[in-house]
C-alpha cells in the first residue's frame, strides 16, 4: 500500500438484493447469493495500486446479504482540491467518474 497524506481508514456497509427463497436455476441447484458474488468480484478491486489512489482494503460479509468495506478514505475529495485551485503538475490522470457538479 502507498502512504497517503491525509487519508484515513473507514468502513461503508451496504446491502446486496436477496434471491428468493426456494429459487434453483436451470441445472436443479441453489443459486448463488449476491453478496457471494460481489464478494468474489471485489477481490479484483483490492489489486488496484497507485501512488495517487486510496485503496480498498477488504470486503466482509455477513447475515442478511450485508457487505462492509473497509478502505482509506482522503479527507480531501477532488472537488476540494479543484476548488483551492492549487498549481497541479501536468500529469495523466485517469478519471473514472466525474460529479455532476464539475461537468462543464
Amino acid at each position: 500500500m502507498f502512504p497517503l497524506k491525509d487519508t484515513v481508514m473507514g468502513a461503508s456497509t451496504f446491502f446486496a438484493s436477496a434471491l428468493p427463497h426456494d429459487v434453483c436455476g436451470s441445472n436443479g441447484l441453489p443459486l448463488t447469493p449476491n453478496s457471494i458474488k460481489i464478494l468474489g468480484r471485489f477481490q479484483i478491486l483490492k489489486t488496484i495500486t497507485h501512488p495517487r489512489l486510496c485503496q480498498y482494503v477488504d470486503i466482509t460479509r455477513g447475515k442478511h446479504e450485508r457487505l462492509v468495506v473497509a478502505a482509506e478514505h482522503c479527507e480531501k475529495s477532488l472537488e476540494d482540491l479543484l476548488r483551492e485551485r492549487k498549481p497541479v503538475r501536468k500529469q495523466n490522470f485517469l478519471f473514472l467518474w466525474r460529479p455532476r457538479n464539475l461537468q462543464k
